[in-house]
């Protein structure tokens, strides 16, 4: 049996972190000895890995539950974890093409010349930036 600070040493968490999975029903202690402090199998520094390196993933706690409820059930939860991958890609590949856009935009706003702002304006350089990304569909 294993302390919560050797769990966590093992795992490369924090001892709160640990409690915190335990308040989010993710994992339990084997027990408690008499003087209150929480014991863990080794099956606990195994779970608290596969969390870390999910996260390291880009897999969020809400959607490693379920997989961890797979698991404790005595099944493989790989096709799910497939099926998130596939979704975080997804999203990766969107947020890259968005950040090549920006790119292009700060690019460009950095080879134009600086401007005398008109009335009302605070720098032109950014406000017609802003206009014109708008005109070419960027999200602002």
């Amino acid at each position: 049996m294993l302390t919560i600070g050797k769990v966590a040493r093992r795992a490369g968490i924090r001892p709160s972190a640990i409690r915190y999975y335990e308040r989010q029903k993710m994992l339990q202690p084997a027990g408690r000895g008499s003087n209150g402090y929480r014991f863990y199998s080794d099956d606990a520094v195994n779970l608290l890995q596969f969390v870390k390196r999910a996260q390291s993933l880009g897999i969020t706690l809400k959607e490693i539950k379920p997989l961890l409820n797979l698991a404790s059930q005595g099944q493989q939860p790989c096709n799910h974890v497939k099926q998130l991958a596939r979704s975080h890609l997804e999203q990766l590949d969107r947020q890259i093409r968005e950040l090549l856009m920006l790119r292009k935009e700060l690019r460009t706003l950095l080879r134009r010349r600086v401007a005398r702002p008109h009335a009302n304006e605070i720098c032109p350089m950014i406000e017609r930036a802003v206009a014109n990304s708008d005109k070419v569909g960027l999200q602002t």
